[in-house]
């Protein structure tokens, strides 16, 4: 039996948790807070989304990217604003990973040291800063 593959969706919100760190990174590092990155890279989770949503024959990864796109939108400021993405995008990340393996779909699969969840990873940095 051929495994129908999500890894194509799961790079494209790879790629958005790369933005999310970069843009702690730069907040932690002094510079101010600047969404426009993070608003740009909502077509890659909303296109995410809808691959994900077609091959699991469920609509949950819509909602999820709806939930991301919200968040993003959302009139906090500062910190908060990244922190509150950063957790909404490891939720959703988490559950169509599960959506994902119940249903016996290819993932990338980590070698050596699991990926940290982008939540604890912007939180760290805001909170620790650069190391």
């Amino acid at each position: 039996m051929t495994k129908k593959d999500l890894r194509p969706e799961q790079i494209k919100l790879l790629r958005f948790e790369k933005i999310l760190k970069e843009t702690a990174e730069e907040k932690a590092a002094g510079k101010p807070l600047n969404k426009a990155p993070v608003l740009a890279g909502l077509a890659v989770v909303a296109a995410a989304g809808a691959g994900a949503a077609a091959k699991l024959g469920n609509e949950a990864p819509l909602q999820f990217a709806a939930d991301i796109e919200a968040a993003a939108k959302a009139p906090i400021a500062g910190d908060a604003w990244l922190i509150n993405l950063a957790e909404v995008v490891t939720k959703s990340h988490s559950v169509v990973e599960s959506l994902a393996e119940q249903g016996a779909f290819a993932l990338l699969q980590a070698n050596g040291t699991p990926k940290s969840p982008p939540a604890e990873v912007v939180q760290s940095l805001l909170t620790n800063g650069l190391f």
